[in-house]
């Protein structure tokens, strides 16, 4: 799976020079909190969510929108696009093929100095995903990748190719803010993949859809954030 901060390497090689200055992490706003039941929570289907993204390293603005449809009580997909506008951006197609590559998808297009990504989700009525290709390639998470569930949660990250990442992930909520660090399973075997850290910092609505988020991954001595806030 390809993370944004690979999207923005191969923007930068290819469009501009340079990368963002450094800024402080966004605010979080207040959302429901644990007293919730979250288990009992029925989103409205045809909702659709704007979100503006921000990735220390990409230099460039980006958007997502995500529209909500429910398949079952239990199963509901969140499909959009994200919108990257580039400043005078030369050799458009062949930056769409490169990622296209990359990326594992097939279909982005291209019109003036925008590139439009498909993306989407699938989760389960409290919005805890059982696959993503938001920040790449098709991901399936199992049982779910446990967004908003309190305390220890174990699951395993699935990429396409059918490989395996067991994780484990501790989470807190204090004042409608949840808080949650994920890292390798140690009871697990995950030969080979390398041991990095991710700290999350988010909200959620009534209806358990992400409001804002703030994601601080960390790896040894390499350290990058990324952003999302509902607009």
């Amino acid at each position: 799976m390809i993370k944004l901060n690979a999207i923005c390497i191969l923007l930068a090689g290819l469009v501009v020079a340079g990368c963002s200055a450094p800024r402080d992490p966004i605010q979080i706003r207040p959302g429901i909190g644990a007293e919730v039941d979250l288990n009992a929570i029925s989103p409205p289907s045809g909702v659709r969510y704007n979100f503006a993204l921000v990735n220390e390293g990409v230099p460039v603005p980006v958007t997502m929108s995500l529209t909500s449809r429910k398949r079952s009580n239990s199963k509901y997909t969140y499909n959009g696009q994200m919108v990257m506008t580039l400043p005078e951006a030369e050799n458009l197609e062949d930056i769409a093929q490169v990622l296209s590559e990359a990326m594992g998808k097939s279909s982005i297009r291209v019109r003036g100095n925008q590139l439009f990504i498909p993306v989407g989700l699938t989760a389960d009525n409290r919005f805890r995903s059982t696959s993503s290709n938001i920040t790449g390639d098709v991901t399936k998470y199992a049982p779910h990748d446990c967004f908003g569930v309190l305390g220890t949660c174990r699951y395993k990250a699935i990429a396409r190719d059918g490989s395996a990442v067991s994780l484990i992930t501790k989470t807190t909520e204090e004042g409608g803010v949840w808080r949650s660090t994920t890292v390798l399973d140690p009871k697990a075997n995950n030969a080979g993949v390398p041991n990095e850290t991710r700290r999350s910092v988010y909200s959620i609505d009534q209806n358990a859809v992400l409001i804002d988020m703030f994601i601080l991954r960390s790896s040894g001595a390499e350290r990058s954030d990324f952003a999302i806030k509902r607009k």
